[in-house]
């Protein structure tokens, strides 16, 4: 009992640190990169819809990939081999996102826009098959501080990373045409650190290979889960209130990009500095989420954690200047690290073992149809009102999703659901 009890905190401990390395990488490759789509769009010629398109093509796309790649990952005899072979699939991508420049000049943003897009296929497709390998490789228990230790490693990477590129993006350049080749070069080196997210996940042990009958199907799984989906009470609501929040969350994307790069004219040194803010406060707050979500429960931080997102498009409406943006963006880092930690927790929780795969599939098909169609929602209005009151419609319905967040709370406790 005791060589049992040694081998699994061995094993604990391994795979919390495969976990941290596996977050780094992914960092580190992402602010390479994902801050200054707004940025590198506008420097090729990109409207403000180009900008929207470039938070709704990729939700679209993951609506056709999440349900058919969930029922590939449970179905497939080695999960481990072909979500690894999936993420490197979906890092590919950032080596089409340099070939961009090459293109005619007319049609470089809609070509960029589409790469983004389809390069959320396979990347929608790992995210579950990651999600669920999580699942398989820590309890409940050990959970939320092995995703807390991976969230504050990574963080702090990531935000070194993101200003020595805004440095790099702002000192060296001195024409546009410069600038955007400097972005070619971290597309291309943020594809080589990305082999080392893929190296380290295939390093992880513990992620269940269930062997699966030979007559079965891939469509097997999923008439199983929807057979028993009315069932899932506590999954349904948690479902429900997350689409509903997300989709106020969603639509403030472009907007947030616009705001930023259109309307205070930021260039990629602040940029990344607003990134930093944020960065700085999400650092220090993941293990305090963590150990409050431990003391209180996760239901009702997650209701106190979405209230402060939604502060974030009020703060943005107001912020006149970047200076201030940097400002307000520490506060916006601590809720959406609490957010994103409790989110992922709880659905973990809600979710039934069996299947979980297809469970995630399904939870993250919703949320992007949602993805798809509320960025251009909060563009147009933008376009028949002005930003400043789109921000603040964004901040009301993400507020009636913390309260909806607080009411499955409510509720989970009287009807012991």
């Amino acid at each position: 009992m005791k060589t049992y009890s040694m081998f699994r905190d061995k094993l604990l401990k391994y795979n919390i640190r495969i976990n941290i390395i596996n977050g780094i990488a992914a960092v580190i490759a992402m602010n390479l990169v994902n801050p200054y789509f707004v940025k590198f769009a506008e420097r090729i010629g990109a409207s403000d819809y180009h900008i929207a398109y470039l938070s709704s093509l990729p939700a679209l796309i993951s609506v056709f990939a999440l349900i058919p790649g969930g029922i590939l990952i449970e179905s497939f005899k080695n999960k481990k081999q072909i979500t690894g072979s999936i993420i490197f699939t979906h890092k590919i991508f950032y080596l089409l996102l340099a070939l961009v420049p090459f293109a005619n000049k007319a049609y470089q943003p809609w070509l960029f826009v589409i790469f983004v897009g389809f390069m959320n296929f396979p990347g929608s497709i790992s995210m579950i098959g990651f999600q669920s390998s999580i699942g398989d490789i820590f309890n409940e228990k050990s959970r939320g501080k092995a995703m807390a230790l991976r969230n504050r490693y990574s963080t702090v990477c990531g935000m070194i990373i993101a200003f020595v590129s805004g440095q790099l993006l702002t000192r060296i350049p001195s024409t546009n045409t410069e600038s955007i080749r400097l972005y070619q070069l971290f597309f291309i080196f943020a594809f080589f650190i990305a082999q080392i997210e893929v190296f380290s996940y295939f390093k992880f042990r513990g992620i269940n290979n269930k062997n699966k009958p030979s007559d079965s199907t891939y469509l097997s799984s999923l008439k199983e889960v929807l057979k028993d989906f009315s069932k899932e009470k506590n999954f349904l609501i948690f479902a429900g209130c997350s689409l509903l929040f997300h989709f106020g969350w969603q639509m403030g994307w472009p907007l947030f990009g616009i705001y930023t790069v259109k309307y205070l004219h930021a260039n990629e040194v602040w940029l990344s500095t607003i990134t930093i803010a944020s960065s700085i406060s999400s650092t220090l707050a993941y293990t305090v989420w963590a150990k409050l979500a431990d003391k209180y429960g996760n239901s009702i931080m997650l209701s106190i954690s979405t209230f402060g997102m939604a502060i974030t498009p009020i703060l943005y409406a107001v912020s006149n200047s970047l200076s201030a943006l940097v400002l307000f963006n520490i506060i916006i880092g601590v809720s959406v690290s609490g957010t994103v930690l409790i989110l992922f927790n709880i659905l973990l929780e809600v979710t039934p073992t069996k299947n979980r795969t297809i469970y995630i599939a399904l939870y993250n098909t919703m949320l992007n149809i949602s993805a798809a169609i509320s960025p251009i929602i909060g563009v147009a209005i933008k376009d028949k009102l002005n930003i400043h009151t789109a921000l603040i419609i964004v901040g009301i319905l993400r507020f009636i999703g913390s309260v909806a967040f607080f009411i499955r709370n409510k509720l989970i406790k009287r009807y012991n659901i």
